[in-house]
């Protein structure tokens, strides 16, 4: 049985699950076009972009490890809507964000830790995010960014430490 345990760990290790893997595999449930449970207590590599569609992930406490990567992004318009719900995660790592949300995206994130990313989370343009109970320990730059001066964040029981330029910014970089 040890042997086998092993044996899993070391092919977890050399076969990393991606972000995007679990997005192309999700099927849609509970409301949403796609609709993505992730392993409790693993790693998962990379970000993903979003362009349509209401994607819902659940964490359940593992880590997404953007690996000095862009990030999760998302892009709505008037043709094309976006949302994205995503809880229970530790998002680390990314060279410009942890999430992006962009033109008229939407969203709610909980219970989620942004750690070393340059910013934590950035909203833009007209996007609609609710935040609630989440952490931005130690980014690069911002916890949170706004890029521009329009978005609306809704923002309840979330905390902001060390992070090394401040925890919020409006109207960066600008």
């Amino acid at each position: 049985m040890k042997n086998l345990i092993l044996y899993i760990i070391l092919i977890s290790l050399a076969f990393p699950i991606t972000l995007q893997q679990a997005y192309d595999n999700a099927e849609p449930g509970n409301g949403y076009d796609k609709y993505i449970l992730l392993e409790p207590n693993q790693t998962y590599q990379g970000g993903i972009g979003i362009f349509e569609g209401s994607i819902y992930i659940n964490c359940q406490g593992s880590v997404i490890d953007l690996m000095n990567g862009g990030g999760i992004w998302l892009y709505a318009d008037q043709y094309y809507n976006a949302s994205l719900d995503i809880e229970y995660c530790t998002i680390y790592n990314g060279e410009n964000f942890g999430i992006d949300y962009a033109g008229i995206s939407t969203g709610n994130i909980s219970n989620c830790n942004f750690i070393k990313n340059n910013i934590g989370l950035t909203l833009h343009d007209s996007s609609h995010v609710i935040l609630k109970n989440s952490n931005f320990i130690d980014n690069d730059t911002y916890g949170l960014g706004f890029i521009t001066e329009i978005p609306i964040l809704e923002v309840s029981y979330s905390n902001f430490w060390d992070n090394l330029e401040g925890d919020c910014m409006e109207n960066c970089p600008g």
